[in-house]
């Protein structure tokens, strides 16, 4: 599993509510195909985010409409689920410790 493909594909499903696909891609450095095979669950649907980090991703959303960098929310999303070990279930080898 990968997860900042299950990033992107959080942030694309959210910015769906305010934006074109076309203008999402330009926003995550994408291609509309990929979007639409986020929102069509085609592409990186094996990660299920607890809904501490969905509201963080939510927020970076927000910020990216806004015109922030989309590659800083992602790294900061990143930095959130290895805080919280998240990553560590995904992978199911703890190196958090």
């Amino acid at each position: 599993m990968y997860l900042i493909p299950a990033i992107r594909k959080e942030l694309a499903l959210v910015l769906k509510k305010k934006l074109s696909d076309a203008e999402i891609a330009r926003k995550l450095g994408l291609t509309k195909s990929a979007i639409s095979q986020y929102s069509h669950k085609k592409r990186a649907s094996a990660v299920k985010f607890p809904a501490k980090i969905k509201k963080e991703i939510e927020k970076s959303a927000d910020i990216i409409s806004k015109g922030k960098n989309s590659k800083a929310e992602i790294v900061r999303i990143l930095n959130l689920a290895k805080k919280s070990q998240f990553t560590c279930k995904i992978c199911g080898i703890c190196r958090c410790k």
